[in-house]
């Protein structure tokens, strides 16, 4: 059964089992059908492009420098009396440890199908701590099915982060050496090496930058390093040449870049069961789209594999921000359009930032009855092999930043360069000795933005990790674990609020005037409708809206109130909360 069978034909069946709080274990467990029955539950556990109306992880991010969202959002200024992601995650973790606890009830089990199935409810259980740890911080560590109402059992103290994170890692090791090999798109021993991947470099970063521990940094990087060498050795997938067909797939099923991904489909395509979204509607529709920021739009590279401080950069128009540059970036990016209030396509396309991101649109799908949101049914990437190959680089260039094994040409040529040829259709960088590296004989410079001091090496590395996951929701956890919050700070990073220059969008009115595919407006028409700053379309009126950015509180979210008036030993909250 695979990830796309259950999305139309196990939910129900699911729902409608005896409950398990129902003294039902001596029926409901009865054979390996069961557990897999079960794990379905644990699914929607990956949100992938959402669900109707609702967004998952991708172009999601309202707290973002790549991108701007419709409306204003600022972080946190007050705990909540409750928190969706601290309850969700205890509740989906209560169902993994079910799971894991009845493995051993089904009669006549083998070992082998047995620590397969407790690897799946590890996977899952590890899955939600994470999320718990990146929201959080310090949280409390579950290994076994506690009801959410036994108010004695909840009230624990919060497990510290590292060891809380070393047990998950410890959970996905187990599922990466037991679960097995499938190929029906269902979660298997790949994924979760590629998890492990991602929870490991997350927490080395923290560890590195926020902790300044640089044994617990290295710890974590190697395991981050290996994971993720697993799944690019294994030689089960492979970096294509289409970017594009990642996001906007109708199936996803062949794509040698998938490690899972999610199914939708709707009942117009022969469906039995709608699971449909809205990701290419919200870029589609008449209402504001989220729009490339300045900042996102000048961190791809020029063609030749450089960045544009060391060229002749100009964004006085559409044509010259877009010209020679990394390919990503038209196809995350349209390069003909500027669409502003005031002067919007004719379709009703307009965007935050007068730079229209369509990277979730499948054109080819226009006037089709799945063309429109709540009905999109592109599939959504789970877990790729291009995230994995970023995940491997970064860590070994952390891991000789800290001191350890130092970075080797094998290194970038296994992992970035094949993603900067396949989507970038860029040169490959060169290993130029700690901390450098360089494009076809020429050093890369320091970047001017680079205030922190990072090595160039990892610079570019970070750049090159923006480009591929433009809009994928990787965005704002990045910031949080290379605590580069202030980059969120309007006052410390305008260009991440900034679109494109009142240059470009007066050439661009004029350029298109009378042509009936633009709604014929005036400059002082579209002054009206939209902010701008003396030289660039701004997202929102700064004057009011300042976003800022607490570098003391701002990296962790509160614990709930409610959760601590219940359960007093979760207290203290985390810092200035």
């Amino acid at each position: 059964m695979s990830l796309a069978a259950f999305a139309f034909a196990s939910c129900n069946d699911y729902l409608d089992r005896t409950p398990l709080d129902s003294n039902s274990d001596a029926t409901n467990w009865t054979s390996e059908a069961a557990l897999e029955s079960y794990a379905w539950g644990l699914y929607p556990n990956f949100s992938g492009y959402g669900s109707g109306w609702t967004r998952g992880q991708f172009l999601s991010e309202t707290l973002c420098d790549d991108y701007c969202s419709d409306s204003y959002a600022q972080p946190t200024t007050s705990a909540p009396s409750s928190d969706n992601t601290w309850s969700g995650a205890y509740q989906e973790i209560r169902r993994a440890n079910i799971l894991l606890n009845r493995v051993d009830l089904v009669p006549e089990l083998s070992e082998e199908a047995a620590n397969h199935w407790k690897g799946i409810a590890r996977f899952f259980r590890a899955q939600q701590h994470f999320r718990l740890v990146q929201t959080f911080g310090d949280v409390v560590w579950v290994e076994d099915e506690i009801d959410i109402d036994d108010a004695e059992a909840l009230n624990q103290p919060r497990t510290d982060r590292v060891q809380c994170m070393k047990n998950i890692c410890a959970d996905l090791q187990f599922a990466g050496e037991n679960c097995r090999h499938t190929t029906d798109n269902t979660v298997n021993d790949m994924c979760a090496w590629a998890l492990l991947s991602r929870v490991a470099l997350f927490e080395g970063a923290w560890q590195k930058y926020h902790a300044n521990n640089v044994t617990e940094a290295s710890y974590f990087y190697d395991l981050a390093k290996t994971a993720a060498n697993k799944v690019i050795s294994s030689g089960y997938y492979s970096i294509h040449d289409d970017y594009l067909s990642n996001y906007i797939s109708k199936d996803l099923t062949g794509n040698t870049e998938m490690i899972l991904f999610k199914v939708y489909s709707h009942t117009g395509e022969g469906a039995k069961v709608t699971h449909a979204h809205a990701m290419q509607g919200w870029s589609n529709s008449s209402s504001k789209s989220w729009g490339l920021t300045k900042s996102a739009v000048e961190n791809f590279t020029f063609a030749n594999g450089l960045p544009i401080y060391m060229g002749n950069y100009s964004d006085a128009t559409i044509e010259e921000v877009f010209a020679d540059r990394d390919a990503r970036l038209s196809l995350i990016c349209d390069p003909t359009l500027i669409a502003v209030v005031g002067f919007a396509y004719n379709e009703g396309i307009n965007s935050s930032t007068g730079y229209y991101t369509d990277k979730l649109v499948d054109w080819n799908d226009y006037g089709t009855p799945t063309w429109l949101a709540p009905y999109n049914t592109t599939d959504a990437p789970i877990y790729t092999l291009s995230e994995v190959m970023l995940n491997y680089a970064e860590a070994c260039a952390e891991i000789e930043d800290l001191g350890g094994a130092a970075m080797s040409q094998a290194d970038l040529d296994k992992s970035v360069n094949i993603i900067r040829e396949k989507h970038g259709k860029l040169p490959k960088l060169t290993y130029a000795g700690k901390g450098q590296v360089s494009v076809n004989g020429t050093v890369i410079t320091s970047d001017p933005k680079n205030i922190e001091n990072i090595s160039t090496l990892l610079w570019e590395l970070r750049r090159e990790r923006r480009s591929e996951l433009m809009c994928d929701g990787f965005r704002y956890e990045d910031l949080m674990r290379w605590k580069e919050g202030y980059l969120l700070d309007f006052s410390k990073n305008p260009d991440g609020y900034r679109g494109a220059s009142i240059a470009a969008i007066e050439a661009f009115a004029a350029a298109n005037a009378g042509k009936g595919i633009y709604v014929d407006s005036s400059m002082e028409t579209i002054k009206e409708n939209n902010f701008f700053d003396d030289k660039y379309i701004i997202a929102y009126n700064v004057t009011v809206n300042n976003r800022v950015f607490d570098e003391t509180k701002n990296y962790l979210e509160p614990i709930p109130s409610t959760q601590i008036t219940l359960h007093p030993a979760l207290a203290p909250n985390n810092p200035g909360w």
